[in-house]
Order: structure tokens, then C-alpha cells, then sequence
């Protein structure tokens, strides 16, 4: 899939090269996989703590603007760019957990969409970067639990928006550029479904029974963060690079208490493309 979208990226540029200089959008696409330990706690399902594995997928796209014209092949430099940037997200985790007693499991799964956009500065000679902004989330997911008979399951939906910004640093090692990138995203304002105390998911879609369903979420009742700490190493045609994200996604509201602590090790390759607008 990757080798179709680079040809079909060049084949754009090339076609566009006649036509002299244009602006140019450069896409840098980020593709990871992360693996380690999460914790969850969500007593609507149980009082008890959930230890296990989780395994997700994370797929990052930037798209930033020449400021001015240029010819599809020529090498561009930061200060070349407009300093606004959009970001698209797409992660997708899986997890199995089970409590002391190991007498059950939990299965959880969510997806989460985050588009975002950024104001980007470009320091110390180009080798400091810095960006911050703000990211829109939508998020739907579930949490199944092997033993529980009357509430089995948890329904996961939640939008906010959160400030976010990150920092990268390049430096040279061993004749090779590798860079050092912090990120981090910090939800403000939102809202959530949740049952309430006690509440069955028969009651609320069958009978239509309402009891504060849909909340407003913040940092004072969802205090929650995500941020991933990475080393790139930049080769010729593409980048590597490997670290660890820490995403703490927590709520206390309609006498529920959820958390849901992730620690893992991430790996993925980055590969840049332009396009050329007409």
C-alpha cells in the first residue's frame, strides 16, 4: 500500500513539473505500533483492578503548505512553509485484562479519530521545532466482561477538544541524523455517555429511561492526558523510530469511577510525500 501511494505521489509531482511552479503540500505520514501494560478500573463492570496487555495501532498524518510557489523536486526548508499545520490521527487498541482472583477477563477495544491544527516555530538554526495547537476527538470503543451476567459490557462514546502541542530536536550521532520528539495532548472540554449508578443498558435504550446519560466532561471530573516521548532515526527515503507512550484516560461522574492506564513501547516508520496544488 505504501509503495502504490509514493508512486501515485510521484506520478503527481512529475505531471505537475510542466506546468512550472506551484504550491506544494508536503504530507509527512507516521505509521505505529505499540505493545505493553494497561490497567483498568471501571465499577459498573467491578470494584476490582484490571492488569493485562494492550496492543494498538496508530497511524498520524501532517499535511503543512509551501508559503510561496515552488517546483515540485525542489528541497524545501522550514522556513519554506506556512506556519500552520493539519494533523489526522486514527488509533485502534485491544486489550485483555484480568483482576487478582484471575478468575475472568475483561476485552476492551476502542477507536479514536483526532484532527488538529497546529502553529508551528522552527529554532537554534532549524534543528529546535516546536508546534501547539488544539485536536477535535471523537472516540467509541467497549469494555466486555466473561462473567457478569446482568451488566456484562460498557459502551465507550466521547467527543472533547484538547490543547496539544510537541517538540523535536535534531542532532547528529554516528554520521546519521536522528531527532528527539515529545508530544503532548491534555483534554479541556467534552462530553460523554455513561450510564448512571446502577442504571442497565435495558433501561436506557428499551424503557428510554434518561438519568444524566450524556456528560459534560472536564478536568475536574475526567482529568486525563496523552503523551509519547520517541527517538527518530532519518535514513534516506524514510525514518524509523521507537519510544514510549503514556495514555491516562480517566472519569468520576454519575457515581462511577473509570480509569484506564496505558505504559507502552512504540515502533513505526515515517515516509514523506508533496502534492502539488493547483
Amino acid at each position: 500500500m505504501i509503495i502504490v501511494l509514493a508512486s501515485s505521489m510521484q506520478a503527481l509531482c512529475s505531471f505537475a513539473q510542466g506546468s512550472g511552479n506551484e504550491e506544494r503540500t508536503d504530507i509527512t505520514k507516521t505509521t505505529m505500533l505499540g505493545i505493553g501494560a494497561t490497567e483498568i478500573l471501571d465499577t459498573y463492570i467491578s470494584p476490582e483492578h484490571y492488569n493485562g496487555v494492550e496492543i494498538r495501532f496508530i497511524d498520524n498524518t501532517l499535511q503543512r503548505k509551501t508559503a510561496s510557489p515552488v517546483s515540485c523536486d525542489a528541497v524545501i526548508t522550514p522556513a519554506d512553509y506556512r506556519r500552520w499545520s493539519t494533523d489526522i490521527t486514527h488509533q485502534a487498541y485491544l486489550s485483555f485484562t484480568s483482576p487478582r482472583s484471575d478468575d475472568n477477563d475483561n476485552i476492551a477495544g476502542l477507536y479514536t479519530l483526532t484532527i488538529g491544527r497546529h502553529r508551528h516555530w522552527d529554532l537554534l538554526g532549524n534543528r529546535l521545532h516546536l508546534k501547539a495547537g488544539a485536536v477535535g476527538e471523537a472516540a467509541i470503543g467497549f469494555l466486555y466482561n466473561t462473567r457478569n451476567g446482568n451488566n456484562p459490557g460498557q459502551l465507550r462514546l466521547g467527543l472533547n477538544i484538547a490543547p496539544s502541542a510537541a517538540a523535536s530536536y535534531d542532532f547528529m550521532a554516528f554520521g546519521k541524523r536522528f531527532s528527539v520528539n515529545y508530544r503532548v495532548q491534555v483534554p479541556l472540554l467534552g462530553v460523554m455517555f455513561t450510564p448512571h449508578y446502577g442504571q442497565s443498558y435495558y433501561e436506557i435504550f428499551s424503557r428510554g429511561d434518561y438519568d444524566h446519560n450524556v456528560v459534560l466532561s472536564h478536568p475536574f471530573n475526567a482529568p486525563s492526558m496523552r503523551h509519547a516521548l520517541t527517538l527518530q532515526l532519518h535514513l534516506k527515503k524514510m525514518s524509523i523510530h521507537w519510544g514510549y507512550l503514556g495514555d491516562y484516560q480517566q472519569s468520576d461522574v454519575n457515581e462511577l469511577k473509570y480509569h484506564n492506564y496505558s505504559h507502552l513501547v512504540v515502533f513505526g516508520i515515517t515516509r514523506r510525500f508533496h502534492i502539488v496544488n493547483h
